[in-house]
C-alpha cells in the first residue's frame, strides 16, 4: 500500500455506515440551497448553533450581544440565515466572536464519538439517525461565514502579527 494512502482497515463498520450518514446529511444540506425555505427548515439546527456560538462567546467576552435573529431573511441578492448584533465589539474581541463558531467542529467530534457510534453499536438507528442529522449540522454550521470572516479578520490579524513578535522576542531572547 503506497505511504500516501490512509490505512483504512482500522475503521469499522460503525465508524464507515456512520461517515456515510453524516456524508449524506452534508450533502443534502448542500444540495438544498437552491431551495432557500428547505434549507432554511432542515439547517434551522445548524443556524441556531453557529449563532448560538458567536452569542455565547459574545456574552463571555464582553462584546454585549444586543439581538439574535435565527429566521432567514433575504437581503439583496442574498439570504441570511441569522444574525446576532453586538454592542461593544472591538480589536480585543472581534476575532473570536466572529470565529466562535469553529468550535462546533470539536462539538460535532464529541457528539459522534459519544453519541453517534454508540448509538449504531447498540442497534438504535433511529437515534443514530438524529445523532448523524445534529454532527452534520455541527460540520454544517461550524464554518464562519463571510461576514465573521471579516469582522473579525483586522482582529484576528493583529493578533497574528502580536503572536508572531513574542514568537521572534523569544528567540532573540533565547528562550525558545
Amino acid at each position: 500500500m503506497p505511504a500516501s494512502m490512509p490505512d483504512l482497515s482500522a475503521l469499522s463498520q460503525a465508524d464507515l455506515a456512520s461517515a456515510v450518514l453524516v456524508l449524506g446529511w452534508l450533502a443534502l444540506l448542500r444540495w438544498l440551497r437552491h431551495s432557500m425555505y428547505l434549507l432554511a427548515l432542515l439547517s434551522f439546527c445548524a443556524t441556531v448553533l453557529h449563532e448560538a456560538c458567536h452569542w455565547l462567546v459574545g456574552l463571555l467576552l464582553h462584546a454585549r450581544p444586543v439581538a439574535l435573529a435565527l429566521w432567514p431573511r433575504r437581503q439583496g441578492q442574498r439570504w441570511i440565515m441569522g444574525a446576532v448584533s453586538f454592542r461593544n465589539l472591538h480589536l480585543g474581541n472581534a476575532a473570536f466572536v466572529a470565529l466562535a463558531p469553529l468550535a462546533l467542529f470539536p462539538l460535532g467530534w464529541l457528539l459522534a464519538r459519544h453519541w453517534l457510534l454508540p448509538a449504531y453499536a447498540a442497534g438504535h438507528y433511529a437515534s443514530w439517525s438524529v445523532a448523524g442529522y445534529v454532527v452534520a449540522c455541527c460540520l454544517y454550521g461550524g464554518l464562519p461565514s463571510a461576514v465573521d470572516v471579516r469582522a473579525g479578520a483586522l482582529s484576528a490579524a493583529l493578533y497574528a502579527l502580536a503572536g508572531v513578535g513574542l514568537w521572534r522576542l523569544a528567540l532573540y531572547a533565547g528562550l525558545l
